[in-house]
């Protein structure tokens, strides 16, 4: 066999086992590209599910309930499961409770259903007192789960935040043998992402939950307020009535104690009337049942009226109670009983806490496009405690026994609420015993308005005050800081 014979034959034989090399490698590489293309688009799936997760988390922060449906419909939807929902712990009842929102699910109690923490045959109570996660491929058939929603494949894992377990987190399919250990490991990382969001969902339902109560409470405080005010009314008009007949002599002379001792009880009688009367405005109010007969208002006229209703009492204190008005003012718009009883309750504060010798000025100036009234005195004061909470109901400030000023702690919860009413702002500047300033501001109308007002009053045709005004405002002058 010559050379060149040999040659050829051994080049062959290396082809040949070339190409048995190439196609065992193949054979083995095709498999192995398959299963790194499968987990290159299981990474990215993953990644993009992390990514509409988080998305979800940062797209709701003041909503977190949203979120949460959010989260479980983006899970549901990339593992193609049929059910996704959180469990979270009802620390009342010790119970883990479905959450509204869940995916594929309905808001029946059957479905969001609550699973106690010591049942140990619920594969969510163990997951939430063991912190492993679960996987089963067959729960309907499986010891260790409690079957719900139909699902055979599921999926629970825990929710721990800081050490501390909130809940759990479940998936399920209806198809067995479905979900696989990556699929575990994707749910176990959200649940890891989404478990701040959870804890503030739990404390948004405790919050709505005690807003509720608490409203209800406050309806309940507010109805009884109502009633009894209504009852205490006829008898004291009574009281008031008999004790000023019997203090006019119509009944018999009477001694000087017994003359003392009547005007205690007048006294008394009308400060509790000029409770009543707050209590009876301030639930009329707030339960929407005053209509405010709403008209231009002359703010000039409003002040005069106001500051001469409160004259007597200054003097009765020693005051001196000026009044400065801006000339050419706008008038406003708004219910002149109302507006009224807003400065007179101001004036009367002003009167009552500030000592003899003092001053109380009331200022009526365009501020912007507001018209304000300011009522200020040389009285106690009001320290940097009270300032904040000065216009709640019944609350009074902390030095108030300085000026030895009874009353209720209604009159400025009701300046407040009638200048909210008006679509204006009461605020004050304060200086602990170097007096307070108190600003009413109210949108001020066009000019067009102003002038037709103050035609329709030169002429004779402005419509009168509503009825009452002037046993009103005289009836309030106990309104009180």
């Amino acid at each position: 066999m010559s050379q060149s014979v040999v040659t050829g034959l051994l080049a062959a034989e290396a082809a040949l086992f070339v190409f048995i090399l190439w196609i065992v490698a193949k054979w083995k590489m095709d498999p192995l590209r398959q299963e790194l293309r499968r987990l290159k688009g299981s990474l990215e799936g993953e990644r993009s599910t992390l990514e509409l997760v988080a998305s979800a988390i940062t797209s709701h922060p003041d909503h977190p309930v949203d979120s949460l449906g959010a989260i479980v419909s983006i899970v549901a939807k990339a593992l193609e499961a049929d059910v996704c929902a959180f469990l979270l712990y009802d620390e009342k009842t010790g119970d883990l409770v479905v959450q509204p929102g869940a995916y594929g699910l309905g808001d029946d109690a059957e479905s969001l259903y609550r699973v106690p923490v010591n049942n140990y045959k619920s594969s969510s109570a163990r997951v939430f007192f063991t912190g492993q996660a679960f996987l089963s491929g067959d729960a309907e058939n499986d010891p260790y789960v409690i079957a719900r929603w139909n699902c055979a494949s599921v999926i629970v894992v825990p929710l721990t935040l800081d050490g501390r377990r909130i809940g759990v987190m479940r998936v399920g399919k209806r198809a067995k043998n479905f979900f696989n250990e990556d699929h575990r490991k994707l749910v176990s990382l959200i649940a890891e992402e989404a478990v701040v969001l959870v804890e503030s969902a739990m404390f948004n339902r405790k919050l709505a939950e005690a807003n509720q109560q608490l409203s209800q409470v406050n309806r309940m405080k507010d109805d009884l307020v109502s009633t009894v005010s209504h009852e205490f009314k006829t008898p004291l008009t009574s009281i008031k009535g008999f004790a000023n007949l019997l203090l006019s002599g119509e009944a018999g002379s009477l001694t000087d104690e017994q003359r003392r001792f009547l005007g205690i009880i007048q006294s008394s009688a009308d400060r509790l009337h000029s409770m009543v009367l707050d209590l009876l405005d301030l639930s009329r109010l707030e339960a929407g049942g005053v209509r405010l007969e709403m008209r231009p208002v002359r703010v000039d006229e409003m002040a005069r009226q106001c500051v001469q209703e409160h004259a007597m009492a200054a003097r009765e204190r020693s005051l001196r109670l000026e009044q400065r008005v801006e000339p050419g003012l706008p008038a406003i718009s708004g219910d002149l009983k109302w507006l009224r009883h807003a400065l007179d309750n101001l004036i009367a504060n002003a009167i009552k806490f500030t000592p003899s010798g003092g001053r109380v000025t009331v200022c009526v100036t365009l501020s912007g496009p507001n018209v304000r009234f300011m009522v200020e005195d040389t009285g106690i004061g009001i320290g940097p405690e009270d300032r904040d909470r000065i216009f709640d109901r019944f609350y009074r400030a902390s030095n108030r026994a300085a000026a030895d000023a009874p009353g209720t702690g209604l009159g400025l919860a009701l300046v407040k609420f009638i200048a909210d009413k008006h679509g204006g702002r009461v605020s004050l500047d304060s200086e602990l015993g170097k007096g307070s300033r108190f600003y009413l501001d109210f949108p001020a109308l066009a000019r067009e308005a102003s002038a037709a007002s103050e035609a329709a009053e030169a002429g004779g045709r402005a419509s009168p005050p509503p009825s009452g005004i002037e046993l009103a405002a005289s009836d309030r002058r106990e309104a009180v800081r």
